[in-house]
């Protein structure tokens, strides 16, 4: 090859690699075993709460809706019917509750990176799920998600969207993979 074409190759390359980024990693903790019977795992009811400095971060609602709508896609995927908590209790289902608790997070959009690239910042979110029987309101278990981005995986990086998918597919795969009672 000469010299020419092995240079741009090579630039290209590099661009390539700036610009792919790395999905969105989830950091998961907790220590009980999630029991969780088949037919529960049918109805799940999710709850967003936050504390107040999260309520009080104006990208709160949007957060909670994409985080919602990928816990959908995960859901129906999965098999599984999955409703966002209202004021009705749903007490007599059968059923999982599915209680996020964010603690802190920092809302970050493919354009903001794009448009400014390393100087937004990083994006991250961090969150516990309390899994709790709909019937019983028995606690079944807790497990933390938190995922982070960096600046330097490139311009596509994973933002909150790509991470709050990543956390939905997690939480998804421990009810899946729960042991039946």
């Amino acid at each position: 090859m000469n010299t020419p074409k092995l240079s741009i190759a090579l630039s290209c390359a590099v661009a390539v690699l700036m610009l792919s980024g790395c999905a969105a990693s989830v950091k998961s903790g907790g220590t009980e075993t999630l029991v969780i019977q088949e037919s529960a795992k049918q109805n799940l009811i999710v709850n967003f709460e936050g504390n107040s400095k999260v309520q009080q971060n104006e990208d709160w609602p949007r957060l909670k809706r994409e985080w919602n709508d990928a816990l959908q896609v995960e859901a129906t995927r999965a098999g599984y019917r999955l409703t966002e908590a209202q004021a009705s209790s749903q007490a007599s289902k059968d059923g999982v509750g599915i209680k996020i608790n964010v603690t802190n997070f920092r809302y970050l959009t493919p354009g903001a990176r794009y448009g400014a690239g390393v100087m937004v910042g990083n994006a991250w979110v961090n969150s516990s799920a309390d899994y709790s029987d709909l019937k019983s309101g028995r606690l079944i278990g807790t497990r933390t998600y938190d995922t982070s981005s960096s600046v330097w995986e490139g311009v596509m990086s994973a933002m909150t969207q790509e991470q709050v998918q990543a956390i939905s597919q997690k939480i998804i795969s421990d009810i899946k993979s729960a042991k039946a009672k």
